[in-house]
């Protein structure tokens, strides 16, 4: 039966361990257990069928009680990234340069840009302005191309 789980769980050693001790507890907690024929083929086949049931269903009470917990408490290297002291002040940095060169641009792009972020769409902020598409289109391409333009010259010096 392990080998059998093994192969459900692929080769996983120790959630295939889990998974047969989960439906062996499932079984003896059952009153009665019908079966038509009570071999032993018949036998390992209600238990592999419960076992393959029990891995790949989210409902199962394997699912519940095992996986669900296990990517709960996963791997600390996993679930926690930190961020070197480097890395962080970089990010600050690039922040606030783009808000001092979002804030160097012109009255008009800037709040077409500002529309743009709000409404998230050409055609609203079109409409909203009565400003053809295409227009606001190259306004607002201008205006992010000027922003990236300057922050890449402050980077570079």
């Amino acid at each position: 039966m392990l080998n059998i789980a093994k192969k459900i769980t692929k080769k996983d050693e120790e959630t295939s361990r889990e998974l047969l001790h989960e439906v062996f507890l499932q079984l003896y907690s059952r009153d009665e257990i019908k079966l038509r024929d009570y071999n032993d083929d018949s036998i390992k086949y209600y238990i592999t069928s419960i076992m393959r049931v029990n891995y790949y269903s989210q409902t199962s009470p394997y699912y519940y009680r095992i996986r669900k917990e296990r990517c709960l408490y996963s791997d600390l290297s996993e679930a926690y990234h930190i961020e070197d002291e480097q890395e962080s002040f970089e990010t600050e940095e690039l922040f606030q340069l783009l808000e001092e060169n979002y804030a160097e641009l012109d009255w008009f792009r800037k709040s077409l840009l500002d529309m743009y972020l709000t409404l998230n769409s050409l055609k609203a902020v079109s409409k909203k302005t009565t400003i053809p598409l295409t227009s606001i289109s190259r306004y607002i391409r201008e205006g992010k191309q000027q922003i990236k333009d300057n922050i890449i010259d402050r980077l570079n010096k």
